[in-house]
């Protein structure tokens, strides 16, 4: 096969020179109140990003996560344990991209409880302007999950606006987020 990014030929969907390119690098954003922590910039990764619509799209979330929030989360240091909460799970084109990057960041005071924070809305965002986005809420619902504290994960931030209305449906039903974590920012 073929290497995404380059096109050499390569046993696996990113060669091995392509992958030693696309190290992680922590960046802090703020969102109105709410910190989060980036690992890449989207132009970087825009192309492995839009993988997730593929059906080989999991071995490359798969791929990135373990570059960039096992390594994180791993060295992470809380007071208590926090939940890992991906935004709206839900298995689409084979697999939750959102539910990858979660498990990946389970480890010491971390754990991830899936299927906790779902939307109504099945809008999709993807190429959307921020007034589409404020005209469509995504009308999160939080399942209970035993942990006071909690972590939101997503693969890309591009405005702000779904974070920030997970960030609210986790506060609705008692929960502290901590802060959020995505792959990217394209802001």
């Amino acid at each position: 096969m073929r290497c995404l990014l380059c096109a050499k030929w390569s046993i696996s969907l990113i060669c091995g020179e392509c992958d030693r390119l696309f190290a992680p690098t922590p960046k802090l954003h703020t969102l109105k109140h709410l910190n989060l922590i980036s690992f890449y910039d989207y132009d970087a990764i825009e192309t492995l990003l839009w993988a997730k619509y593929h059906a080989f799209g999991s071995f490359i979330l798969q791929r990135l996560a373990k570059k960039a929030f096992r390594p994180f989360f791993c060295d992470l240091k809380l007071e208590k344990e926090a939940a890992l909460i991906p935004v709206d799970d839900r298995p689409n084109a084979f697999f939750s991209h959102t539910a990858i990057l979660a498990k990946y960041g389970a480890g010491g005071v971390t754990r991830p409880y899936f299927g906790c924070l779902r939307a109504k809305s099945t809008v999709k965002y993807a190429g959307k302007t921020l007034s589409f986005r404020k005209k469509h809420p995504r009308g999160f619902m939080c399942k209970k999950f035993p942990l006071e504290d909690a972590i939101l994960v997503d693969d890309l931030c591009t405005t702000g606006t779904t974070l920030l209305e997970a960030e609210d449906a986790l506060r609705r039903r008692g929960k502290k987020t901590l802060f959020a974590v995505t792959l990217a920012k394209a802001m």
